[in-house]
């Protein structure tokens, strides 16, 4: 192989970097470069951080947690590029005993085979550098690693990998010098990119979450009176259960004659397609039991039954009207922050929301000395929001939001049995999940949430 062309840029870019004793040639092994990279790459730690970008012509992204940078433009099945790795801990470790710490350098590059690699070895100001011969997509590809003395318990390194082609180290060898320049900037911009990339991930995995349930709810969606018969129903069992520190929780199960269920119901069960949530919902599906006076389910993957306190629901009459003011109230002692949601019902068919949150920031950001509070209300008049909040030493701020319409809160109603159409006055319509609590109809449950009178 010959890389002098190589070793001849990197002499016209470092020229008062002393040679090093040269290696005889092994055909099967590489040699190390007259000049040390060190001189390049690791000698400039007195230059100040800037804001980094790759070479003309160059990509720069995140890949196995390092920095890779390559030529926009190469050749397939060659190679050419600089990897800057995530900083490792080393501990206590020094020179070849944290080098040796360093596991799997090659990730990463489609190597096969075992690579031809000489001694690793110290070269100036504790760097150690290590090169290896290895097969890629069936060519020699050279690797050269070098890693920085240890500081604070941890080292930076970083591994060049080329095409053994002349040609190559030829053409893209300004781009090769102008990264190597640069190499205190590589961390620095490889943590900045991360987080970039941590962030773009997380927001990615975030809207594929919220896609796959938005496939899910659309699947399990039957247009009304084609889900669930009312023959096959069992029981609406209303359930509730009171968390340490919060307001009481309740939900209705939906349980079927079959002795199956879908747990946390919020549509109609005539819009329920059972066999939608078989396969997109299989956690919201159930099976139930009656022991004595105790309501008992078991969920799709636990072979444990658990006691439930329920009693069965009650469906509306046709026609039937509801009057008086339900409510739903909800409180967090620990983010403290709390909530009252009304519903307002007359006998003529009209109905009316109206509430009032306060969220605080809670007893562990008031330790910190963080203090904050929003409120929101909303009625027939419409909606507003403040807030405020102040911090040890920084003042306080706040502001109001903005005013929604008061038709968003009022309209009209029909019972349909296990459902309420509302006929907002803005225009919208809606056709929710609706239950009473018992013959003594005190408690209503209206989509997912409890109200009582």
């Amino acid at each position: 192989m010959r890389l002098d062309a190589f070793r001849r840029c990197l002499m016209s870019w470092m020229p008062r970097i002393p040679r090093v004793p040269r290696v005889p040639r092994v055909q099967s092994m590489p040699s190390t470069p007259p000049l040390s990279l060190v001189g390049l790459m690791f000698l400039v730690l007195a230059s100040p951080v800037r804001a980094y970008d790759a070479p003309t012509g160059w990509t720069m992204r995140v890949v196995d947690d390092g920095l890779l940078q390559q030529p926009a433009d190469l050749p397939p099945g060659k190679v050419m590029q600089l990897w800057a790795a995530p900083p490792l801990e080393v501990g206590r470790a020094q020179g070849l005993d944290a080098f040796a710490r360093i596991r799997e350098p090659l990730r990463g590059l489609g190597a096969s085979g075992q690579p031809a690699c000489r001694a690793p070895e110290t070269l100036t100001a504790g760097v150690v550098v290590q090169s290896c011969v290895v097969t890629v997509a069936g060519a020699a590809v050279e690797t050269q690693v070098y890693m920085r003395p240890p500081r604070d318990g941890k080292v930076e390194w970083l591994r060049i990998a080329f095409s053994q082609e002349e040609a190559l180290l030829q053409r893209y060898g300004d781009g090769l010098k102008s990264i190597t320049g640069k190499s205190n900037e590589l961390w620095p911009t490889l943590r900045a990119l991360a987080g970039d990339d941590r962030r773009r991930r997380e927001e990615a995995e975030r809207s594929a979450t919220l896609e796959r349930r938005a496939a899910a709810e659309r699947a399990i969606r039957a247009a009304p009176g084609k889900g669930v018969a009312d023959k096959d129903i069992a029981f609406l069992l209303w359930t509730w259960y009171q968390p340490s520190g919060e307001s009481l929780v309740e939900h209705v199960h939906l349980l079927l004659k079959d002795g199956s269920g879908y747990q946390r119901l919020d549509l109609p069960p005539d819009e329920l397609d059972m066999a939608g949530a078989r396969r997109f919902q299989p956690e919201r599906v159930i099976q139930w039991r009656r022991q004595g006076s105790e309501w008992q389910i078991r969920d799709h993957d636990d072979k444990d039954w658990r006691t439930v306190q329920g009693r069965p629901a009650q469906p509306a009459e046709a026609g039937q009207r509801v009057d008086g003011t339900f409510t739903h109230s909800w409180y967090s002692i620990l983010g403290g922050s709390s909530s009252q949601n009304r519903f307002h019902f007359h006998g003529d068919g009209q109905f009316e929301q109206s509430g009032r949150a306060v969220f605080g920031t809670g007893s562990m950001a008031a330790a910190a000395g963080v203090t904050g509070m929003a409120t929101t209300s909303y009625s027939r008049g419409g909606s507003t929001g403040t807030s405020s909040v102040s911090a040890v030493g920084a003042g306080a701020g706040g502001g109001t939001t903005q005013r929604r319409n008061g038709a968003d809160f009022t309209g009209r109603y029909r019972l349909e049995r296990w459902a309420m159409v509302v006929e907002r006055d803005n225009g919208e319509q809606q056709r929710v999940l609706f239950a009473f609590s018992g013959p003594e109809r005190r408690s209503v449950f209206i989509k997912d949430t409890g109200y009582s009178k």
